[in-house]
């Protein structure tokens, strides 16, 4: 006899208790009815039941609590409502049937369920379902990474972005800094409200639909839009690898180009002090990272923080980073760019090295208004040469001929 925990809505979990109690043979029976999804993890976590059969409209549902209940050891049956069947996708589930069903179909689902070999996967993180309802448009996503010691990270992102924009390209600008969130300040935005969390809840619930997606991407002028990090730090644990592999996925349905600002640590140690699924407070920038088509190292033009650029090459080549484009920040006559070109490209390989001179005047100035350089100082050095590297081709890809891949990525 299977044993089934079942978390259900009212008329549907009357009507499949009555049911199964009904079956002869005793093919099935219910240990458990469930109020709430807490009760569900609880139950099994204890070990009750063979089986989970749940209503995918659950209050807090979704692809991470499903993952949970899969790696606990539970087999999962989703039970899909006709409001699910509006608005909601299966979540990835393996196994789903409709509520209204006959309970010998929703008890072939469960016996499916519990047939599952341990090389079967029962649960797929791929792209949500609405995400690929859509052709992908051509996309190029550039992830702005650098290591400690805030090498300008935050200000090459930007700048970066707004003179894409400019040149021409539909550009989205992403805050994914779970450390030190700074794009919505840096860029004067005054009522910031936490983007990034709100488009990783609707992806992880499978509900990160277009219009969904356009709301969380605010407009910083023609053709640039921004999506806010996390706001305050402590709220790292709500961005989650499932939850932006569905947000990477959407930016890319919109294409043009998609700016991803990241925080400088690359360990995966979490994971280690976790038997379950845990957050991860580097997900953001390892996801990002592994979904790029290019990586810019933004790094000082010193001698510490090209020193940690190396050591971190290794890493950065596990994480699948093949083509790295180096931006040598804060670069002064005191030592030629030439020569920094030298000592990098000698103890490792790189796709492109540029420059950018200092000029502290215009990013104070720049950071104190909440503006742009090309707004605070279009004629610096530093604006014109941030743009040339826009333009270039090089990095972001801009004016090189494009056609669509199979997953939407520019290819050249």
């Amino acid at each position: 006899m299977i044993d089934i925990v079942l978390c259900a809505s009212g008329a549907d979990e009357v009507r499949l208790v009555h049911e199964l109690s009904r079956l002869p043979g005793g093919r099935a029976r219910v240990v458990r009815r469930c109020a709430d999804l807490a009760e569900t993890r609880g139950a099994v976590e204890a070990g009750i039941g063979d089986a989970v059969v749940i209503d995918l409209t659950v209050r807090g549902f979704d692809r991470d609590v499903a993952a949970e209940l899969l790696r606990a050891g539970a087999a999962l049956v989703g039970l899909r409502t006709d409001s699910a069947a509006l608005g909601r996708t299966d979540l990835g589930l393996r196994h789903v049937v409709d509520a209204s069903a006959p309970v010998e179909e929703i008890l072939d689902a469960v016996e499916d369920a519990l047939g599952d070999d341990d090389d079967v996967d029962v649960w797929t993180q791929d792209a949500p379902a609405l995400a690929q309802t859509a052709q992908a448009a051509p996309s190029r996503m550039v992830v702005v990474w650098g290591p400690h010691g805030a090498p300008g990270r935050s200000t090459v992102a930007a700048n970066l972005a707004a003179e894409a924009a400019a040149a021409g390209c539909e550009t989205v600008l992403v805050d994914a800094d779970t450390y030190a969130p700074s794009l919505a300040q840096v860029l004067g935005v005054l009522e910031e409200a936490p983007g990034l969390v709100a488009a990783c809840r609707a992806s992880a619930r499978d509900a990160l639909d277009d219009a969904t997606l356009e709301a969380l991407l605010p407009a910083l002028g023609p053709r640039l839009r921004l999506l806010t990090g996390i706001g305050v730090a402590g709220r790292w644990a709500e961005v989650r690898s499932s939850g932006l592999d569905g947000v990477w996925a959407g930016l890319r349905r919109r294409g043009g180009l998609i700016v991803v600002d990241v925080a400088a640590n690359l360990e995966e140690d979490e994971e280690l002090t976790y038997d379950t699924s845990a957050p991860q407070r580097n997900a953001a920038t390892l996801s990002a990272l592994q979904h790029a088509d290019a990586v810019i190292a933004v790094v000082d033009a010193e001698p510490v923080g090209i020193t940690r650029l190396i050591r971190e090459r290794e890493r950065l080549a596990e994480l699948g980073v093949e083509d790295l484009h180096v931006v040598l920040n804060r670069t002064t006559a005191l030592v030629a760019p030439q020569r920094l070109e030298q000592l990098i490209t000698g103890r490792m390989e790189l796709a492109a090295l540029d420059a950018l001179p200092e000029d502290a005047v215009a990013c104070r100035r720049a950071a104190w208004d909440g503006t742009l350089l090309a707004e605070g100082a279009p004629r610096s050095a530093l604006r014109r040469r941030l743009a040339e590297i826009a333009v270039s081709g090089r990095v972001l890809g801009l004016l090189a001929p494009v056609a669509a891949g199979a997953d939407g990525r520019m290819v050249p």
